[in-house]
């Protein structure tokens, strides 16, 4: 392999073997977060399916444990979408390496030396920063998995409300679809309306977070992972930024001590 020769000022890149030492550290750290992305997704459909068959098991069964549920598989949704920003980090460094590193590589035997995608690298490595917002990761795995399992209770509540009467005296009156969703105290009425508000939230996050045409980071395109690394719609890791002056103070403050003592 050749490189391509760099200006006299400018640092010799590092041999092939640590690019390649990098590469399997970003891949193991990827792979770990990847590995705990699907969890919570699992979590879901295990409550979801076991609380479903409690509520439909009984007629004297409230069906407010489903409505509890839904409000549960929002906790592992977001649980997913915190954790599938990290992995989306460590794939974005990846993708970087393999467009613009090992694709030269493998096309010309050669690799241009100090370009600007890896100041860009050691900047993002320095100061990491999100690729992607809290709330559009968090409506794409509404779309990718968690549309199926609200459909699912939301059918089941229904299935539930309709053909159920409650058991409780006093709570219905009339044998109709509203008054049968009356928990307790709380009107029929305003516990459809709570649940319709409740879904047209999560298609209204559907809608405003849908990106035509957005692939996985693992297959975007060299153009579209450039573009994300330097995008100002990103979000720091660590909420204070991080400044080098403040370190090269305390290395200064370290090495008095040490000669003083």
């Amino acid at each position: 392999m050749q490189m391509k020769p760099s200006p006299p000022d400018q640092p010799a890149p590092p041999p092939v073997a640590a690019t390649i030492h990098i590469y399997r550290g970003l891949m193991d750290s990827a792979t770990t977060w990847r590995t705990r992305i699907d969890n919570p997704t699992n979590w879901a459909i295990l409550t979801s399916g076991t609380s479903v068959s409690f509520v439909l098991n009984d007629e004297s069964h409230s069906h407010a444990v489903l409505l509890l549920v839904m409000l549960l598989t929002i906790m592992f949704m977001t649980v997913e979408a915190r954790r599938m920003r990290y992995y989306n980090l460590w794939g974005s460094w990846l993708r970087l390496l393999e467009t613009e590193y090992f694709a030269p590589i493998l096309q010309d035997n050669c690799v241009t030396i100090n370009d600007t995608w890896q100041a860009l690298f050691v900047r993002d490595l320095g100061y990491p920063h999100f690729k992607t917002t809290f709330w559009q990761m968090l409506g794409r795995r509404l779309r990718d998995n968690y549309l199926a399992i609200y459909l699912f209770l939301i059918l089941s509540w229904s299935v539930k409300v309709l053909f159920h009467r409650p058991t409780v005296p006093g709570v219905c009156t009339e044998d109709t679809f509203v008054c049968h969703a009356a928990i307790g105290p709380i009107p029929g009425w305003l516990v459809i309306g709570a649940v319709v508000c409740f879904y047209a939230g999560l298609f209204l996050l559907m809608l405003v977070t849908y990106h035509v045409g957005e692939p996985s980071i693992e297959v975007l395109s060299r153009e579209r992972t450039l573009q994300k690394l330097v995008s100002p719609a990103q979000q720091p890791v660590h909420r204070h930024p991080w400044h080098p002056e403040p370190l090269a103070m305390a290395i200064e403050r370290a090495e008095k001590t040490e000669l003083e003592d």
